[in-house]
């Protein structure tokens, strides 16, 4: 997962989740990074719409794999081999998990042929945190179960952006173990201002995220509406 250009934001690069947290995390570790000196080769799947090279800095995105979501995951057939000879001069193999499940094995085989450590950032836990749903949901969580469990206790260190999923990584040494929640850039935040919704009554919840089952906002809606029903209730009792 990476940020992808404005113009995988519409047709069929929807289908590769272009935006996202984990895509923002990646992209803004990677220009920060590049700020400091690091030099870094970021290997990652290529959406409909995305060129498969780009220049970032000092830095550079190589963009791998079909523009098609079902084969997303062969990515690494032909990321594979580039990353075993960028890591024989490299000093770092730095890999990000979501539910990209074949970034796992493809790190660690890096990690080795470069003799270098490897960092494994869980963005999301495909063994501990994904909830499977329907016939590819289920594949994928036995797969990338079976691959969090050959890969990670091998990291050099592994970060996770919640405590409460540091606490679930059970076969990962406390010493190796990094708590390291999601930066937030300053300068991308609007300053408070005037109410911008002024006649929505409270309380009120905001949702930043998006729109997808997993992120739960339908179970928000429903505790929502639960919660008006329970004060006009409460109201007509009284």
């Amino acid at each position: 997962m990476f940020e992808a250009p404005d113009a995988v934001l519409a047709g069929r690069g929807v289908c590769f989740d272009p935006i996202g947290g984990m895509q923002t995390h990646t992209s803004e570790l990677t220009r920060m990074l590049a700020r400091r000196g690091v030099r870094q080769t970021v290997l990652t799947t290529r959406p409909p719409g995305a060129p498969s090279f780009e220049g970032l800095g000092s830095s550079e995105v190589r963009r791998h794999g079909l523009p098609v979501p079902w084969a997303r995951q062969g990515w690494c057939v032909s990321a594979g081999p580039q990353a075993l000879r960028l890591a024989r001069r490299a000093d770092l193999v730095h890999a990000h998990l979501g539910e990209d499940i074949a970034v796992l094995p493809m790190a660690l085989a890096a990690a080795r042929a470069g003799a270098i450590p490897l960092v494994v950032t869980i963005h999301t836990s495909v063994r501990h945190t994904y909830l499977a749903v329907g016939l590819r949901g289920h594949v994928l969580k036995l797969l990338g179960t079976a691959a969090e469990a050959a890969v990670v206790p091998h990291a050099t260190a592994v970060i996770a952006l919640t405590a409460r999923l540091a606490e679930r990584l059970t076969d990962v040494e406390p010493e190796r173990l990094h708590v390291v929640p999601s930066g937030v850039v300053p300068a991308g935040c609007a300053s408070a201002g005037d109410d911008p919704l002024p006649d929505v009554p409270h309380p009120r919840v905001l949702f930043v995220g998006r729109l997808h089952r997993r992120k739960g906002v339908l179970t928000l809606i429903r505790a929502a509406a639960a919660d008006a029903h329970e004060r006009r209730a409460d109201r007509r009792g009284r």
